[in-house]
């Protein structure tokens, strides 16, 4: 039979390994934080390095629209300009681009006056087509002001096609 002295012994014995078992569960707890960082899928990664941008291949499309001398400010402001780009098909039907239109994004004075600017991307899935054209309009849903000779998107990834456009009232 146990006496009291056993007892006291078994007892300081279990409270002593639920320590250990205690200190061991907070030691592996913070240590799990300080793995090893992860490895780069391929020579030259850098761990946790951020992947390097995409970078989109395509072109650009620009419309200068060029505007007269007699241009009546007062009246009808760059800002209201509205521009569309159309595409035609085989049988020379034209249709609007879903997308390609807007107003002007900005405004230039050149040595040959006041030139807005238009610009739209293109994918490269659509470098090469064509042809297109360029429609403004005073405002949208105003009186057409003029439309553009057809012209096809850039064919070389990263180049620009601009098409300048004289504007009269």
């Amino acid at each position: 039979m146990m006496n009291k002295q056993h007892i006291y012994h078994y007892f300081l014995i279990a409270l002593v390994g639920l320590g250990i078992l205690m200190v061991l569960s907070i030691v592996s707890t913070s240590l799990a934080d300080y793995g090893l960082p992860p490895r780069g899928t391929s020579p030259g990664d850098t761990p946790g390095a951020a992947p390097a941008p995409v970078v989109p291949v395509g072109g650009r499309l620009q419309l200068h629209a060029q505007f007269s001398a007699d241009w009546p400010w007062e009246k009808m402001k760059w800002q209201d300009v509205w521009v569309s780009v159309q595409w035609a098909d085989d049988k020379g039907n034209w249709f609007d681009v879903t997308g390609w239109q807007g107003t002007l994004d900005s405004i230039s004075e050149t040595e040959s006056g006041w030139v807005g600017v238009k610009e739209w991307w293109a994918g490269e899935e659509d470098l090469g087509t064509g042809p297109f054209r360029w429609l403004v309009y005073q405002k949208q849903g105003g009186p057409l002001l003029t439309v553009s000779d057809p012209f096809y998107l850039p064919t070389i990834p990263g180049s620009v096609v601009t098409i300048e456009q004289p504007l009269h009232q």
